[in-house]
């Protein structure tokens, strides 16, 4: 299992959890990483915009759980989702296919997402945080 497969399955995973902890409690402040990993890599990335950050981090931030609000996506925690978003994307910038993240979404969600729901939550991680892949959805 690669290390980005691993990662979304985790992500995926917390995003179905339904947990039992307080949902009073609101989420810190920090802003969630786009990358966990310290080692540099090798050869540069898939030239393109990155992630967004900043106020335009908030605003994909937004577009991306409306896009699945109005998707009818079922999910647990808006901030994990939004993790495995800038995931997808980040992946896709690496030279990812599109349906190697659709998989992996479908796989880490044990179940919760089939093939069409995993696709719904790529293609509008592509529109919010990665819209230069466009091009690479279907129709």
């Amino acid at each position: 299992m690669t290390r980005r497969t691993a990662t979304l399955l985790l992500l995926a995973t917390l995003s179905v959890a339904g947990c039992g902890g307080d949902p009073a409690t609101p989420p810190a402040d920090d802003p969630a990483p786009t990358s966990s990993t310290s080692e540099a890599p090798t050869t540069p990335a898939v030239a393109g915009p990155s992630v967004p950050t900043g106020p335009d981090a908030v605003a994909a931030d937004d577009l991306f759980i409306a896009g699945l609000d109005s998707g009818a996506i079922e999910y647990t925690d808006p901030e994990t989702m939004k993790i495995l978003g800038r995931g997808i994307c980040a992946e896709l910038q690496q030279g990812q296919p599109v349906i190697a993240e659709v998989d992996a979404v479908t796989t880490g969600s044990r179940g919760k997402w089939d093939e069409s729901a995993a696709g719904a939550i790529v293609g509008t991680a592509i529109g919010a945080y990665c819209p230069e892949f466009r091009a690479l959805l279907p129709g």
